[in-house]
């Protein structure tokens, strides 16, 4: 399997979790303060931006580690 596809599926476990859990965050403190519902949609479409520019940071991250990797240079710090 090439370092992109291992890159991806790092990427796309991490991302999968993060974005369940701040999606049922969002909708479950919006829901407690009764706000309405084109706010709690409005809320989880920030949440997705916000989701999908860390899949972007994280999967820079994850390329940059794979590339190291088929190199042999060891890991920082």
């Amino acid at each position: 399997m090439g370092r992109f596809f291992r890159a991806l599926i790092a990427t796309v476990l991490l991302v999968e979790i993060a974005a369940i859990f701040l999606g049922t965050s969002i909708w479950a403190f919006l829901s407690e303060l009764h706000a309405s519902l084109p706010v709690i949609i409005g809320a989880e479409v920030v949440a997705a931006v916000g989701v999908a520019v860390l899949a972007v940071i994280i999967f820079r991250r994850a390329m940059a580690s794979e590339q190291r990797i088929e190199a042999g240079i060891p890991s920082e710090g």
